[in-house]
């Protein structure tokens, strides 16, 4: 069987569907807003200047036969989702997942196990979905729930953001409304707070690669990527791959993976974990056409409903310190831009260890890569400053023309900046970043050294418990 039968197959069409929120028959049915398709013919064509092309619900048929990746959008028509993705990352190796997986995924199962444990205690329904390096795990609640409006007002919306969601424009082909804006935005900090759970069970037993939050450098150059990326993006932006779909990104991006891991690796299936298959089972069913249809005939790829499990979440996040972190966050408003000379662009970096200073100093990439946002968070947070005008510093970079192009007419800057400078100090004021790996020699096995010698020490620039206590959350 080729890649054309497989997607023609009736079981692999009608579950693709059922994650698309419709039926097969009838896409304009799909809940998604959006389909997406990642594929090389895109470009060879001339279709998309890039290897990612989106198109309507009505388009799921053409884009089938176009055998790409598919992709849903998480902007959905009638609920909110929430997706948690963990991802195995090797900075040496990128092919390792790939070429190892036996050895991947069950260095992951321990903490595999643990999320499962912690959805269970909450009482938390989930689709969980096996990639080339990890898993995504999806629920989703409607909008007509009534939790929907306890999400909602956790959530908080920046103006500019506010502004994008009030026009319509390539894939908006309606506005967002500020409900479901804000409630996105809620699901967000709800999966920042499940993380942190998940930290605090990770101390006890835990001894394998590290884990993160997103794509931090490690001194190991590997680790299990803990992803919530897509909630500092507008709802608009971002899809998430559908389980039966394709997966051939070791085959597409080929600079990031090798040229050998294309060669050697197949064309791989995105597949439904369920409790009737071993995790042998799926690793072996993932490169075999003819068993993957046989698991559609028995594993549903609904996105289930989660509303009693998320009232649950969200009455225990409101009885915690993130969330007493998160409202002292937001208390405080950014310096308006018309300031910005006299207040962030004031600030000078030479006072800062040269490490820290470099993405001021050159924005475009760094201060894009997590792992220096989390660096100038902890410094900065030292320095005595107020978390959300880190967020305010950040923000001036990515507005200021240092090259973006129209990356920030897409994406939000102000909620790109705010996200990640939120989501790293509130590691620090919770306890779940304890600073071990901020030190220099940390620093230069990460490869983010960028003058040895130079006369600073990162230990300094640690926060004492005491520093942590005098803050008013």
């Amino acid at each position: 069987m080729d890649i054309s039968e497989f997607y023609r197959h009736p079981l692999i069409r009608y579950r693709l569907a059922e994650y698309c929120g419709g039926s097969d028959s009838d896409p304009a049915s799909f809940t998604t807003a959006y389909l997406v398709g990642v594929s090389e013919k895109f470009v060879r064509e001339k279709i998309s200047p890039t290897v990612y092309f989106s198109v309507s619900r009505e388009q799921f048929d053409w884009l089938l036969e176009k055998n790409v990746d598919l992709f849903r959008a998480v902007w959905d028509r009638e609920n909110i989702l929430g997706i948690l993705d963990i991802e195995y990352f090797n900075l040496n190796y990128p092919g390792e997942a790939y070429f190892n997986p036996q050895k991947i995924f069950y260095q992951m199962e321990d903490i595999y196990q643990r999320i499962v444990r912690l959805f269970t205690d909450l009482g938390m329904n989930y689709l969980s979905i096996m990639t080339g390096q990890g898993y995504h795990f999806s629920f989703r609640i409607s909008k007509k729930s009534p939790v929907f409006s306890q999400l909602a007002s956790l959530g908080y919306l920046e103006d500019t953001l506010k502004a994008k969601y009030n026009t319509t424009q390539g894939r908006r082909k309606h506005i967002v409304s500020t409900g479901e804006g804000m409630a996105f935005q809620g699901m967000g900090l709800l999966l920042e707070y499940f993380v942190g759970l998940l930290f605090k069970n990770l101390r006890f037993g835990y001894t394998g690669i590290p884990v993160v939050v997103g794509d931090l450098a490690t001194g190991q150059h590997e680790a299990f990527s803990l992803d919530l990326s897509m909630y500092g993006d507008p709802i608009y932006m971002r899809d998430v791959r559908c389980p039966f779909s394709l997966y051939q990104k070791h085959k597409i991006f080929t600079t990031k993976f090798g040229s050998d891991t294309a060669r050697q690796i197949p064309v791989l299936i995105t597949l439904p974990r369920t409790s009737h298959r071993t995790l042998d089972d799926l690793l072996s069913i993932r490169r075999d056409f003819n068993k993957a249809i046989s698991l559609a005939e028995n594993v549903s790829t609904a996105i289930p409903e989660n509303s009693a499990g998320l009232s649950r979440l969200i009455s225990s996040y409101k009885r915690s310190q993130l969330f007493r972190f998160h409202k002292f966050y937001n208390q405080t408003k950014v310096d308006d831009p018309g300031k910005w000379p006299t207040t962030y662009d004031f600030f000078n970096p030479q006072i800062l260890p040269p490490c820290i200073a470099h993405c001021l100093r050159e924005p475009n990439p760094h201060i894009l890569k997590p792992t220096n946002i989390q660096n100038l968070v902890r410094t900065l947070l030292k320095l005595g400053w107020h978390p959300k005008h880190i967020g305010g510093l950040v923000r001036s970079k990515l507005e200021r023309d240092y090259g973006w192009g129209n990356e920030w007419f897409k994406y939000d800057a102000a909620t790109r900046a705010d996200f990640y400078c939120r989501l790293y100090s509130g590691l620090l004021f919770t306890g779940r970043d304890q600073e071990d790996d901020f030190n220099c020699l940390s620093q230069a096995e990460k490869g983010y050294c960028w003058k040895p010698n130079c006369g600073f020490k990162l230990e300094n620039y640690k926060l004492t418990q005491q520093e942590l206590k005098n803050f008013p959350c």
